[in-house]
């Protein structure tokens, strides 16, 4: 009976410890199965960070070839802005090279500008000076000497200025001519400044002596000062128009030699100062007509009657 006891005793440790042991077990597979989740969730991590790592590499060589396209892209902005301001340069000096290309400069008229202003010098300022002083004192015979004197008397001044540069030149390049080229280019070179060449080539002294040399003649109004002061404005404002003719690629041809020629009346060629004529009717040119390079006419000759007396 003891010995039955006994065996019972012993039974009844053996079966927990069993137990504990299966618990055991479980546990250790757990543990075992959370170490070996968490040894891939850091072999997870550490392929993660390796591929931040290669991307991150990889967004280096990026940047690196960006920066370096940006950097050519700048090289190639600036010589394309380079090339464009070379090809303007050509443009520009090309047009100097060829006629027809008259308005180089923004601050030279261009030639429908050169039309207007001389219609409105023909029509104002010239009329103004026949009614107020050459009509009421001279016969036709005066009033074509005004005329006749001026034109001439400042185109040679202009002339003056420039042919004497020219003629060296042309002396130096041992060449016939200078027309072609080498005169496109000068003029385009004359119309950039044209206005400070005006003043250095038309002066006071210049025109006050064309004035006395017309009042010693005709004696306007007896030489008053108000008549001088008002044949000088007139002189000055036909330098300026004479002078953008002469530099004008190509030149606006005044036809000079034409002032006081006896011509038939034709409304298509004459406009008249004063008065009515009629078609075929005989007139005399007091105003020169004015052409293109290519005989285009831009401003009709402006004439009056071979009979013409003004009524004072």
């Amino acid at each position: 009976m003891k010995q039955a006891f006994q065996m019972k005793e012993s039974n009844r440790h053996t079966i927990p410890s069993s137990q504990r042991l299966i618990e055991l077990e479980e546990e250790l597979r757990s543990a075992n199965d959370t170490i070996e989740k968490m040894r891939k969730e850091r072999s997870f991590e550490s392929e993660i960070e390796n591929e931040l790592n290669d991307v991150k590499s990889k967004l280096r060589i990026i940047t690196t070839k960006f920066a370096n396209v940006r950097k050519e892209r700048d090289g190639l902005k600036k010589e394309n802005r380079i090339l464009q301001n070379e090809i303007l340069e050509l443009q520009s000096n090309m047009r100097h090279m060829v006629p027809g290309y008259q308005n180089v400069s923004a601050a030279f008229p261009m030639l429908n500008e050169i039309t207007d202003i001389t219609s409105q010098f023909y029509k104002c300022d010239c009329q103004d000076l026949f009614f107020e002083i050459l009509g009421p004192e001279l016969s036709m015979d005066g009033i074509i000497y005004f005329f006749k004197a001026a034109f001439p008397r400042i185109l040679d001044i202009i002339k003056g200025y420039f042919v004497p540069a020219e003629e060296a030149l042309k002396n130096t390049a041992a060449l016939e001519t200078l027309e072609g080229p080498i005169m496109n280019v000068l003029r385009k070179s004359y119309q950039a400044s044209w206005k400070k060449l005006l003043r250095n080539s038309v002066t006071t002294a210049n025109l006050q002596r064309v004035v006395d040399d017309i009042q010693r003649v005709l004696r306007l109004d007896n030489c008053s000062s108000t008549s001088s002061k008002q044949i000088y404005d007139f002189l000055y404002k036909l330098a300026e128009i004479l002078f953008v003719y002469y530099i004008n690629d190509p030149p606006v041809k005044c036809a000079i030699d034409l002032i006081g020629q006896q011509v038939e009346f034709n409304s298509l060629h004459h406009d008249a100062i004063d008065g009515f004529i009629r078609p075929g009717d005989l007139c005399m040119v007091i105003l020169p007509p004015v052409a293109k390079g290519t005989g285009e006419i831009m401003t009709r000759a402006a004439v009056l009657h071979v009979d013409y007396e003004m009524n004072v």
